[in-house]
């Protein structure tokens, strides 16, 4: 039986993820300065949106 890690891709772009998970009143991370929807979009996100993403924390 094949594993399934094993034909699953892995997506190329990582999480900003820093295991500082405090959500703010403005709803933007402490740790990583998503917002609560972009963390909750990011584990089903395409490499294109991850990317979009984390350019908007560049620009906050």
């Amino acid at each position: 039986m094949d594993d399934f890690l094993s034909f699953t891709p892995v997506p190329a772009v990582a999480s900003p993820c820093v295991g500082i998970c405090r959500i703010g009143a403005d709803d933007v991370c402490t740790g990583c300065s998503r917002t609560l929807d972009e963390i909750v979009e990011w584990s089903m996100a395409s490499d294109e949106r991850r990317r979009a993403i984390l350019e908007r924390i560049a620009e906050r």
